[in-house]
């Protein structure tokens, strides 16, 4: 993986870090509740007699998402199988509505024994307040550290302390198209790497070419963030160091400009009924011939597998322009709060987490990659075994997205959320005033340079 990374956001000071003061009040009334440590976890892993719940609170919702953790959680029932177990699905992807649903549970003193998240700086706010817990003792114990990837242990500690245990690795910048489609129109995809010329002639020619009710393109962004994933997208297919002074606050209105003029262009060849559509929706409008390409992240994968979908027959890919050898980073993990009514059992899953036989089973379902070394290759399909091959090479620019919670704070990303879905939902967005509008966002959230990612 790129050592282009070289910083841990969780690590440095940012004036957004803070819960909100009735979450902080909340933290003084759990009691017994938030005991100081999660005991020897030899004996807490080892004890497969033990009883409880395990209440586990995640987004996947979407056809072959929803299988992989059902088969996951399975792993975890048949090895404790005096737990109860249950499975929360809060809909709503990029961890945004997880965020939110958390927060409540913490602030009434039900915290789940363990909840899905993005490391990074959506993690930040939990761990200043002290609500999770240290998982030093599960690392150690499941030689955590010596089996990743390159790359991903330092995302998951805050100074020399574990918060978070990866489960799995996803390819943001890719743009997936019908083959059936393409072919019945004859049009040829492009040839890598693709540039903006070549997508803007590929766009005309479907434009061209499709009937009155089909669309060259897709966003699905009713609940808001694949329209920031697009915008995200674009912004480092046109410019790595705007990117990187974006993330770090200090980008001009100008680069923004040319951004957003960008993105302004792209949703000229969208569905203009978008924003009716969750992300599974469009993908699912791809499936049926009725949108030819869709920017998304690599679990629409698993979606089209859960269809029957094969790639390479019935669908394909390639980066999104601009953005051939780099690799947008979203990293799924899960942690345990404080809080909760059996928080061993927490720390059983957290372990779990790394299992390599739940990484089997996970990683074939959920089409992403094993974060750990020992995950057989089998498991891989040929388009996630090229993208592991591309997350390893050196060459690679691996950098990290803000959509999905690493790079930007959580308060800085719902606003952003927010002001990008009100651009893609205009009829004809002003990119002055939007970059404007954006640019102000950063300074005024207080965003401070963290981030080194372009040579």
């Amino acid at each position: 993986m790129s050592s282009r990374l070289l910083n841990n956001p969780l690590e440095v000071k940012n004036a957004m870090r803070s819960l909100s003061i009735a979450i902080l009040t909340a933290i003084l009334t759990l009691g017994a509740a938030a005991a100081d440590g999660l005991g020897d976890i030899a004996t807490v892993v080892e004890n497969t007699g033990a009883s409880g719940v395990l209440n586990v609170y995640h987004w996947w919702t979407a056809g072959g998402e929803k299988e992989a953790i059902e088969a996951a959680l399975q792993v975890f029932q048949e090895r404790y199988p005096n737990v109860r177990v249950l499975s929360n699905a809060i809909p709503g992807g990029a961890g945004g509505a997880m965020v939110m649903k958390v927060k409540i549970l913490m602030v009434t003193g039900n915290s789940p024994e363990s909840f899905q998240a993005h490391p990074g700086f959506e993690i930040q706010p939990y761990y200043d307040a002290g609500l999770l817990y240290p998982l030093n003792g599960v690392w150690e114990y499941a030689g955590i550290a010596d089996r990743l990837l390159p790359g991903i242990e330092e995302w998951c500690r805050v100074g020399e302390d574990y918060f978070l245990v990866p489960i799995g690795v996803h390819r943001t910048n890719m743009i997936w198209y019908n083959k059936h489609l393409f072919a019945e129109y004859g049009v040829e995809p492009p040839e890598e790497p693709v540039t903006w010329e070549d997508f803007w002639a590929l766009c005309e020619e479907l434009s061209a070419k499709l009937p009155k009710g089909k669309y060259v393109l897709d966003l699905g962004d009713r609940r808001g963030w694949p329209a920031t994933h697009v915008f995200e997208t674009i912004m480092m297919g046109t410019d790595p160091q705007i990117y990187e002074d974006f993330i770090n606050g200090v980008v001009s209105q100008e680069d923004l400009e040319l951004v957003l003029s960008r993105f302004k262009r792209f949703l000229g060849y969208v569905a203009p009924d978008h924003p009716a559509r969750l992300w599974y929706e469009a993908a699912g409008r791809v499936y049926a011939g009725d949108i030819a390409m869709y920017l998304h992240g690599d679990w629409i994968k698993a979606y089209f597998a859960s269809r029957g979908w094969v790639y390479g027959e019935d669908y394909g890919a390639f980066p999104a322009p601009g953005t051939s050898g780099k690799f947008g980073l979203c990293i799924d993990a899960f942690v345990v709060p404080r809080g909760s009514a059996d928080p061993e059992n927490g720390a059983r899953w957290a372990y779990l987490c790394s299992d390599p036989e739940l990484q089997r089973l996970f990683t074939s379902q959920k089409g992403s990659i094993s974060p750990y070394r020992d995950t057989p290759l089998e498991v891989y399909d040929e388009l996630s075994r090229a993208f592991l091959d591309e997350l390893l090479d050196p060459n690679t620019l691996a950098y990290p997205s803000f959509t999905h919670g690493i790079a930007l704070p959580w308060e800085v990303l719902m606003d952003l959320h927010s002001r990008i879905s009100d651009f893609a939902t205009s009829s004809d967005p002003d990119v002055s005033r939007y970059a404007r509008l954006l640019s102000q966002s950063l300074h005024e959230a207080g965003v401070q340079p963290t981030w080194d990612i372009v040579d």
